[in-house]
């Protein structure tokens, strides 16, 4: 069984013991990180649209009441 093997990127030639050659590790690991962080701040925007439309609505609510 071969230690090394061709890089998983596509069209990359380099010869590595991991899926990636160290080049397209840290890419891969880049892309990984930018889409996790993008995520987050999709969720914590969500998050803020939710929080801002319950205060509104209670204060509609407040507002009708009186």
């Amino acid at each position: 069984m071969p230690m090394l093997h061709g890089c998983a990127f596509p069209g990359c030639s380099t010869f590595t013991l991991s899926t990636y050659c160290v080049e397209h590790e840290l890419l891969v690991r880049a892309v990984k990180e930018s889409e996790r962080t993008q995520a987050t701040d999709v969720s914590l925007a969500a998050d803020t649209a939710l929080t801002a439309d319950a205060a509104l609505t209670s204060a509609t609510s407040e507002a009708a009441a009186s």
